[in-house]
């Protein structure tokens, strides 16, 4: 059992990473503008104080060490994903080497900024009221998919196929 749960947390590791890779990739070639990490990292860090919502997180009091905060949360959300979607395919059966799932899974996640952290963040659902200069649905969108083409290079480098 600690063999599987250590081969999930690599999984996971390795599909977030490649994510972040491939984001900041399409970021430099501005395909994407998410919003910057360390807004990310105030609201992590406000919702661990139980304040969940905002008007706008960029006028937010900064905190210190925003980007810190924002690297680990964003990783244990990678792996707590990546872990959800192996018990999810164990419990029906299905194998995780799938590309077409994995990736439908990793669009599937979309969900999660789309529908609770935009509009927490005070950017409403989908992020239509984004800061100016970011276009944070279609940088949601490119960015999770990276993570379900992560997830299924994970999977496989983790031995889980």
């Amino acid at each position: 059992m600690t063999s599987l749960m250590l081969r999930a947390a690599i999984a996971g590791s390795l599909a977030t990473l490649l994510m972040d890779l491939l984001s900041g990739a399409a970021m430099w070639m501005r395909a994407t503008a998410p919003l910057p990490p360390n807004l990310v990292g105030r609201w992590f860090a406000s919702v661990a104080r139980m304040h969940v919502l905002h008007a706008d997180i960029a006028k937010t009091a900064p905190i210190n060490h925003e980007l810190v905060i924002a690297l680990p949360v964003h990783y244990s959300i990678g792996v707590g994903l990546t872990s959800l979607y192996l018990v999810g395919l164990h419990q029906l059966h299905w194998p995780p080497r799938s590309f077409a799932l994995a990736l439908a899974f990793g669009l599937m996640t979309n969900l999660l900024p789309w529908l609770v952290m935009f509009p927490s963040m005070g950017y409403g659902f989908f992020g239509v009221n984004g800061p100016a200069g970011t276009r944070l649905f279609i940088s949601s969108f490119v960015s999770h998919a990276f993570f379900g083409v992560g997830l299924w290079i994970g999977i496989r480098a983790a031995g889980l196929s």
